[in-house]
């Protein structure tokens, strides 16, 4: 690893930089983790208060594989259709290889609600039901919050204890 040697007050003050760029862009992500968390409550909250439901065939329109470090693994992703007063409506969703087989059958359907005064508000009813609890939004929110915490604070001592050094000090000639 690399190992960059610095002076003392140099290496005070890269600490203290450091730990100010690590909190702010931590504080960062904490409002957009936030926003959009609270954002897909707020939204599902509005499409179920007034919600109707449809059954809606789903067909498979790509599956991208990657690879990495020798593993193959396949993400899906389907669309579905359905009409609303003779207007169709297109949604899209991705899952993972695990979780595909209940969509990869030929009558394969999928219950989508949307709001009876705009059904281009529309989502899966399975989806709005996991972001209608703010319990458990909160509990996801706080979780991924505190992973991020941990990885600022990795972040941090990376910068500060490996890759800039105390320059060490000169050995007296005796």
């Amino acid at each position: 690893m690399i190992r960059i040697p610095v002076s003392d007050t140099a290496h005070a003050r890269l600490v203290r930089a450091s730990r100010w760029l690590c909190v702010a862009a931590y504080g960062v992500l904490v409002a957009v983790f936030a926003t959009s968390a609270l954002g897909g409550h707020l939204r599902a909250q509005a499409i179920l208060k007034d919600a109707v439901t449809v059954e809606a065939p789903v067909t498979l329109d790509t599956i991208d594989e990657k690879r990495h470090k020798g593993r193959v693994s396949h993400t899906y992703q389907f669309r579905y259709v359905f009409d609303v007063d003779g207007v169709p409506h297109t949604g899209h969703f991705t899952t993972s290889e695990d979780n595909a087989a209940p969509y990869l059958g030929d009558a394969a359907q999928v219950t989508v609600a949307y709001a009876r005064a705009d059904p281009a508000r529309f989502e899966r009813l399975e989806r709005l039901q996991a972001q209608q609890g703010l319990g458990a939004v909160l509990g996801r929110l706080v979780g991924a919050l505190l992973m991020l915490a941990g990885l600022a604070f990795l972040v941090h001592l990376l910068v500060t204890r490996r890759l800039f050094v105390r320059q060490a000090a000169p050995v007296a000639a005796g």
